[in-house]
């Protein structure tokens, strides 16, 4: 397979960096919700630990990161998170999806 690879391309348009703002105000919100069961930093970098064991099978993206959201919950919490708090991080995620789409602006 690999022999078949001849070019590799990167799309580098500002789209994923225009929208970066939206991901980061949810993670605040998201590691607040979390608080009980660890610091900022700690359930910051668990969330990431996840979204990359993740990336393969899910990709990145407002879906994938809200996936990664609630897994990191229950690992977290040792499955002890309340539905309640489940379904505020399902609308945290519901939330990147109705972000305003950022275009390269000239």
């Amino acid at each position: 397979m690999k022999e078949l690879i001849k070019v590799i391309a990167f799309d580098a348009d500002d789209t994923l960096w225009s929208n970066e703002p939206f991901f980061q105000k949810v993670e605040k919100q998201y590691v607040r919700l979390l608080e009980p069961y660890g610091t900022p930093k700690e359930i910051s970098a668990a969330l990431f630990q996840t979204e990359m064991n993740n990336l393969k099978i899910l990709g990145y993206g407002a879906k994938a990161f809200t996936i990664s959201m609630v897994e990191t919950a229950l690992y977290i919490s040792e499955q002890k998170i309340s539905a309640d708090t489940i379904q505020q991080i399902i609308a945290l995620g519901k939330s990147l999806l109705e972000m305003p789409l950022n275009y390269c602006r000239e």
